[in-house]
């Protein structure tokens, strides 16, 4: 199934009606033992980490293509399915795998809003039965556009028109922070019931940052997982040139030192 993305963030009612649509995959992002107590129908139960790598030292990189399209082509994902994710964390951990099937070419990657609380408080089915997945076989497509690497980020620092947007804690940034980099709490944008707040308050909020949709955005954090949910954020708020730094601060102070 191909579906039209001006958004990625899909609604409970959708991912329902398409429980049992061969061409819709369906992946829990909570830990395995929530899994266990109950999951959406045909879900199957996933691990960010294990999309995860160490590259040249540095933890929770994304893997390489040819690693990623076997954990991928196991799941039963080929470029027919569109992939819905969720977990029970305002979609951070859902984030960070839809931002690595968006880097590997992979389109057809949506959100589900709310998560597993709002579909459980719905009133949606739940199961506790794994499905059998029949493997396909999925093939890696480099999306350059939304990836930053080190010597990218290296180049952009001090760019006008161009924002670094660090996504930390306040109390993470006090203690170092990349150059010019501007910062703003993932949280800010999380809602209890949905995967963001108010889009125009945010949008606002963002804008007194000096982070405008007429500017190129690098999102990054600690390693990558907190800065993909503003990465999808933005792309909510119809930002169109964003880019997320898979290594992030984890990469970044190790070869320059925290400063």
């Amino acid at each position: 199934m191909t579906i039209a993305l001006s958004t990625h963030v899909i609604q409970s009612e959708w991912v329902s009606n398409n429980l049992n649509d061969p061409n819709v995959r369906i992946l829990d992002a909570r830990p395995s033992e929530f899994y266990a107590d109950g999951h959406i129908p045909n879900a199957v139960s996933v691990n960010m980490n294990d999309f995860r790598h160490e590259s040249d030292g540095v933890e929770g990189m994304l893997l390489a293509p040819d690693e990623f399209a076997v954990k991928a082509g196991a799941l039963g994902i080929d470029e027919r399915t569109t992939i819905v994710i969720y977990d029970d964390y305002h979609g951070l951990l859902a984030s960070r795998l839809a931002w690595s099937f968006l880097r590997y070419g992979h389109v057809n990657v949506l959100l589900l809003d709310g998560g597993w609380d709002e579909w459980e408080f719905g009133g949606y089915p739940t199961s506790d039965v794994s499905p059998t997945i029949a493997p396909r076989t999925f093939t890696p497509r480099l999306n350059g556009s939304i990836y930053a690497d080190f010597a990218y980020v290296q180049a952009y620092i001090h760019q006008k028109n161009q924002v670094l947007l660090d996504v930390r804690a306040e109390n993470e940034y006090a203690k170092g922070h990349i150059p010019s980099a501007v910062l703003w709490d993932w949280t800010t944008a999380t809602s209890d019931n949905r995967l963001f707040g108010d889009l125009e308050a945010l949008r606002a909020d963002l804008a007194e940052k000096g982070v405008t949709p007429d500017k190129d955005i690098i999102t990054y954090c600690q390693s990558g997982v907190r800065a993909s949910h503003t990465f999808f954020l933005l792309h909510q708020l119809g930002f169109k040139q964003i880019r997320m730094y898979d290594g992030s601060w984890l990469e970044w102070s190790g070869k320059v030192g925290a400063k």
